[in-house]
């Protein structure tokens, strides 16, 4: 009975080592091409952040979403046009990033979480990147009316 208990036992530890081994060799999201256009979304957890740095200069529109307080945001939908007004993307994020890669010019970029949206003019270089970094209320918060406690 004891030999059948350490030979589960070992079989569970081994099982667990095999596991996280390839949750550490895990890349980030492979990249997505829409209309032309490439990009990748992501970075939740320390492996997939690392991942999503090292290839952050393949891309030359970096974007990050965040709250006020520095949490970081997933499912926000985000929209970016051109200075035609042609949507030349419109993707719901998978994490706090997305990486893309543009033809150089100028973009509207529009977001939506929630209740919240918010929107700002970018320039994509011909060489080098742009970061766009969009800080959104909290959303626990965001819309909820709260009272003080002198109004109890």
């Amino acid at each position: 009975m004891f030999t059948l208990f350490r030979f589960y036992a070992f079989l569970l530890f081994a099982g667990l080592v095999v596991f996280s081994g390839s949750v550490d060799a895990m890349p980030a999201s492979a990249p997505v091409r829409h209309n032309g256009i490439s990009y990748i979304t992501g970075g939740i957890g320390q492996t997939e952040v690392e991942a999503f740095r090292a290839q952050a200069q393949q891309y030359n529109l970096r974007m990050t979403f965040t709250t006020k307080s520095g949490a970081f945001l997933s499912d926000v939908d985000v929209s970016i046009w051109n200075m035609a007004r042609h949507r030349v993307l419109r993707v719901r994020t998978e994490g706090p990033f997305l990486f893309v890669r543009l033809p150089a010019g100028r973009y509207q970029i529009e977001i939506h979480l929630g209740p919240q949206s918010a929107t700002k003019a970018v320039q994509v270089p011909a060489r080098g990147g742009s970061e766009a970094i969009f800080r959104l209320d909290d959303p626990d918060t965001c819309g909820v009316i709260l009272l003080c406690k002198q109004a109890r």
